[in-house]
């Protein structure tokens, strides 16, 4: 496997876990599409997801994880920093377990 194919699916695999996230719902909510709950309960939860990013997240989680929402790989992620790869991975997983701690409870 190539470098690019291999940036590109690290950046693949991120995105989707990410977009996936954003749409995880409670086994609670009303899972019909009447009147646009489905949505509502989406821009909610995206609401929610950006509110917890800026205010639960330390300052390097939360850089690391804008900058994984712009596309950028762990690669490009730590050149931009000035850190190692390998720290960028346990700042964006601890990230990431802190958010589904906080909004799949």
């Amino acid at each position: 496997m190539s470098g690019n194919e291999y940036r590109f699916a690290e950046v693949r695999l991120e995105r989707i876990l990410l977009e996936n996230f954003s749409q995880e719902m409670s086994a609670y909510s009303d899972r019909t599409d009447k009147h646009g709950s489905r949505e509502k309960a989406h821009d909610k939860f995206k609401s929610r997801l950006r509110w917890h990013i800026s205010r639960s997240l330390s300052p390097r989680q939360r850089e690391v994880i804008t900058l994984v929402l712009k596309g950028k790989t762990e690669r490009e992620i730590a050149a931009i920093l000035g850190i190692t790869q390998q720290v960028v991975h346990i700042y964006k997983w601890r990230a990431i377990r802190k958010l589904q701690e906080k909004l799949l409870r």
